[in-house]
């Protein structure tokens, strides 16, 4: 009674204490909530209640009140006491039109609407602690539940503890004493495992049973007491048994509500993702569309501001999805083979307008030594440098940033690249860089509070970094800025080199002056120019740079680099001086600027300008701009990778080519026709076995994913059922991730070639198994011939096909490519309708087999960005996700229709050439 009594006292003293403590959190917590509350609705209602938009209001207002302690939100117009919209709580609770002011006991906050510093109106809210007091008390009856069921436990475990010390053991010998002087068997012994006094009496008992029998007794002690052991253990095998069994039942049922809840997630995640990016696509897709029209200047801020706040909403939903993939495990890599410094400029096009908004340089350094292919996958890397330069950008108020790339060879095909992110802004203390990379950590609240975001951008980097093979860390200091590093090691793409930049005999060597006041840029555009050739001289103003002018009259430069902001004197302002000595033929000027383009367009007419360089510079833009300032025309090497025409080295081999899909096949056709093969095709498995069956062939490129019978399926019946041990078969598959090469190796095959097809991957894998004499000799391929574009190649207007890449896929062959293109269009018109249709009548799995098609076939023609819709789409297909696959077949349709004008226009511009 004493501990039930001491209990239930702590119980009370403890309950008033939590309960003033939780009270005083909970109101605390509300207040908070309300202040968050009016501050969010204060910035979101700004463009409906300008827009008078009472429908958007009330979605505003219904979304907020879906906490059910928010009693009222009223939005009033510029009196504050006109209700223009509002919602509040009945009795019920449910949401209603206002109709009168709320009373009781209640949390108030009101906040102003305003546009330009004027207010427009006012928000106020309401807030209840009602819930507060059922909290508490639910609080209270389960630690008043907790405590009893602790005060029965100790009075138990109080109660089998003197069970078995005392009262088990005096029984024990008064049933033996008993027994024996029953029986008269002075055999049996007392087995009791105690200490103290009671250990004393039963050795007593046992000795004056051990004097009565001797050694006959002694053996049947011995006996009994084995016996007993026995038993004893057999029972604690039994009781562990039952135990264990019941313990792996309650893991399964574990296991199994846990798989549950992580599908029920995955569901939810995707419903979530469909649901709010269907609306925010429409919502930028129109605000970028409007922007394009003619707009007053504060329409087109606010488009501006629209447009910015979806990209930065839907940056943040993926990267809640894709910290979702990757705490479920289900974060995959692709391995394609991409251009990595066009990926790095890419980058920095992104970046542009926050950085003429923000007046911080962005420097792009590649170092030579970086390759221009790897293998990896893209739009990973992507994301991380994204997600990097967008944190650089966000907590750096003025100076640089700055996107360092360079590389160490690891072997003959493989390569470390190393990433650096360096900016100058707020810096990270050494005690927060420990935990920067876990999930929803930030510097500190504050952070938060000013800069936003949700802390998972480095940790989806670190994963992503991770499944690269790479690390990832960070060197900063607060006040000095911060600097990330990450490193990856992809295989090196084949037939790929740094580019080399040659000048004409009357460039190489020439002096040039740049003039920039950022370090950086200046460091970067010297290596720049002393790559390409020339001698550069760097100042970093341009009152210095004039001085140098005069100095070297005799001896002019051959050009000058300026910026066109610079400290005390601008670029352009320097220019017209320049202007009053030298011609622009004399002294060439080149001005680089990250200023909007019509203002520096405007600056450079009046100021004798001679070419205008856009920021970020890239190299082989301003290597471009300098060839064109002095009347060169720009080698094709710098503009693509050049075409290689194979000469017919496969000449009296004979191939079978595999393919359900009739561009994929086209392309594989023109690849190979250059090379001398003959070349037979079958549409899908099952024909492929029937015509080897019949024909002989040298070796088979066998598609995976086909109608009647896969590859899998039909080289298993080559190797098997016709006994073809030796024929070469290559599986030629878009199947690209991590596994599927092993699984083709599994199936039987001999080699792989991903898709979409490299040309000299392709060729070279032939040759391996066409050619082995050859290579195993080690003898040089015979030397091939430089095709080129067309004279009036300028594709760069095509944004939805890389038209370099599909020319130098094929052979360079202009008109061929326009015949596959238009194969491409005619053959696809259906694509929609059909995978609609699919969709309506819940066929994904056709739908997936059909989009599978179209990314293979998009791929072969480097339409890169129809691929990856097609892709999305077949995910989704794939995943049975029906309103994803809906979303993504919009996307799709879109990207079809933008590749369709792209052939469109193609074939028209070059039928008569």
């Amino acid at each position: 009674m004493l501990i039930i009594f001491i209990s239930l006292a702590s119980f009370v003293v403890s309950g008033a204490y939590d309960y003033t403590a939780m009270r005083t959190s909970m109101l605390q917590e509300l207040n908070e909530k309300a202040d968050g509350l009016v501050e969010r609705l204060s910035e979101s209602l700004i463009t409906p209640l300008w827009n008078v938009d009472q429908a958007a209001i009330n979605r505003i207002i219904l979304s907020e009140m879906n906490d059910k302690r928010v009693k009222a939100i009223l939005v009033t117009e510029d009196d504050g006491q006109n209700v223009f919209a509002g919602k509040i709580r009945d009795e019920s609770w449910d949401i209603v039109d206002f109709s009168v002011w709320p009373t009781g006991e209640l949390v108030k906050r009101k906040a102003e609407i305003t546009i330009m510093n004027q207010p427009i109106g006012a928000v106020e809210i309401f807030l209840t602690p009602k819930f507060i007091k059922d909290e508490l008390y639910h609080s209270l009856m389960s630690s008043l539940l907790r405590t009893m069921l602790l005060v029965i436990l100790l009075m138990v475990t109080l109660f089998v503890t003197m069970r078995r010390i005392l009262i088990a053991p005096i029984i024990k010998l008064t049933q033996t004493a008993k027994q024996i002087s029953v029986d008269k068997n002075y055999s049996a012994r007392v087995d009791l495992k105690v200490k103290g006094e009671m250990k004393t009496l039963v050795d007593n008992f046992n000795n004056m049973l051990q004097q009565i029998d001797e050694q006959d007794q002694k053996l049947k002690e011995y006996s009994g007491q084995l016996q007993k052991k026995i038993h004893q253990s057999n029972k604690n095998l039994e009781d562990s048994y039952k135990e264990l069994k019941q313990i792996n039942k309650e893991l399964e049922y574990a296991k199994d509500a846990a798989e549950t809840a992580s599908k029920s997630k995955s569901q939810f995640m995707a419903n979530v993702s469909h649901e709010i990016r269907t609306p925010m696509n429409a919502i930028i897709g129109m605000a970028d569309l409007t922007l394009s029209t003619d707009l007053g200047a504060k329409q087109r801020e606010f488009l501006k501001i629209i447009l910015s706040s979806g990209r930065v909403l839907l940056r943040l939903i993926n990267d809640i999805l894709d910290f979702s993939k990757v705490e479920a495990g289900k974060l995959t890599l692709e391995e394609v083979n991409y251009n990595l410094h066009q990926l790095i400029h890419e980058i920095s096009d992104l970046f542009v307008e926050q950085m003429v908004a923000s007046q911080t340089e962005l420097v792009i350094d590649i170092r030579p030594d970086v390759p221009q292919r790897v293998i990896g996958d893209p739009l990973r890397l992507k994301q991380v440098l994204v997600n990097l330069t967008a944190n650089a950008f966000k907590f750096t108020n003025e100076g640089e940033v700055t996107i360092t790339v360079s590389a160490d060879m690891i072997t003959h095909n493989k390569t470390e690249i190393v990433f650096a992110i360096k900016d100058t802004g707020i810096g990270i203390s050494e005690e927060i860089q420990p935990h920067l990379f876990e999930a929803f950590k930030q510097a500190d609240g504050s952070t938060t509070r000013k800069y936003g975001g949700t802390g998972l951008g480095l940790t989806i980097s670190k994963r992503i970094v991770d499944l690269m093979g790479g690390s990832i860390w960070v060197r900063s200091k607060p006040d000095y800025g911060s600097t990330f590093f990450f490193t990856i090691t992809p295989e090196i793409a084949p037939d790929t080199s740094a580019t080399e930049y040659t000048l004409p005999a009357e460039l190489n060597e020439a002096p040039v002056l740049v003039i920039d006041d950022n370090l950086a840029v200046r460091s970067v555009l010297s290596r720049y120019l002393t790559q390409f050739g020339f001698v550069p001289t760097t100042v970093s103003s341009a009152e210095e740079g004039l001085e140098l002018i005069e100095k070297r009259k005799d001896d002019l430069f051959k050009f000058i680099l300026i910026d066109l902001k610079l400290p005390d004197m601008n670029g352009d302002e320097a220019s017209k001086i320049i202007r009053k000595t030298y011609s622009p033929e004399e002294l060439p000027i080149l001005m680089i600027t990250s200023t909007e383009i019509d203002e520096a367009l405007s600056k450079a007419n009046e100021s004798g300008i001679t070419k205008l360089i856009s920021k970020p510079i890239k190299q082989t833009s301003l290597y471009e701009t300098i060839l064109n300032t002095f009347g060169h025309e720009v080698h094709k090497d710098y503009a693509y990778e050049p075409f290689k025409k194979i000469e017919e080295e496969f000449n009296g081999f004979n191939i079978l080519l595999v393919e359900d899909n009739p561009i994929n096949q086209q392309v594989a056709v023109q690849i190979l026709t250059a090379t001398g093969l003959t070349i037979d095709t079958a549409l899908n498995g099952k024909e492929a076995v029937e015509k080897i069956q019949n024909s002989s062939y040298d070796l088979v490129l066998m598609d995976i994913q086909m109608p009647e019978m896969d590859g899998y399926e039909a080289t298993g019946i080559i190797r098997n059922q016709l006994g073809l041990k030796e024929l070469p078969v290559i599986a030629m598959t878009a199947h690209a991730m991590r596994g599927d090469k092993e699984k083709c190796l599994l199936a039987g095959m001999d080699d792989y070639i991903p898709k979409p097809i490299d040309k000299d991957q392709m060729i070279s894998t032939i040759r391996s198994f066409l050619l082995k004499e050859e290579s195993a000799t080690g003898s040089e391929p015979k030397s091939r011939d430089k095709d080129s574009v067309p004279a009036s190649g300028n594709f760069i207007k095509f944004s939805e096909i890389n038209i370099y890449e599909a020319l130098e896929r094929i052979g360079g062959d202009l008109d061929i490519l326009i015949s596959i293109l238009q194969n491409f269009t005619g053959y696809n018109t259906d694509f929609i309708a059909e995978v609609e249709s699919m969709l309506k009548e819940d066929k994904l799995k056709e739908a997936g087999d059909k989009a599978h098609t179209l990314k293979g076939s998009a791929a072969n023609i480097s339409a890169s960005e129809l691929a990856f819709a097609a892709l999305s789409l077949e995910k989704a297909c794939k995943s049975h996700n029906k309103k994803e696959a809906e979303s993504a077949l919009n996307k799709t349709a879109y990207k079809l229709e933008q590749l369709s004008r792209d052939i469109t226009l193609l074939s028209k511009e070059y039928a008569d050439k």
